[in-house]
């Protein structure tokens, strides 16, 4: 985002395009950027045990066997 200096209008701070956030709603909106990357590649691994767990299930009750395993030649 292009970053903007009101600064002649009496504004210091420097407010990212299309802001017009108080301080603590930006430094809040800059914790929630932050954080999200971590939150997402925390419910990736997730997803991914729960797949495996179901995989798991299917194979312990015979639903898939070794040859659904197998890559293609």
């Amino acid at each position: 985002m292009m970053a903007h200096d009101y600064s002649s209008s009496g504004n210091s701070r420097q407010t990212a395009l299309g802001g017009n956030f108080t301080a603590d709603e930006a430094a809040r909106l800059n914790d929630l950027r932050r954080n999200f990357h971590s939150h997402a590649e925390y419910l990736g691994r997730v997803l991914d045990e729960r797949r495996l767990e179901f995989a798991r299930w299917l194979f312990e009750h015979g639903k898939l066997d070794d040859q659904c395993l197998e890559s293609p030649e």
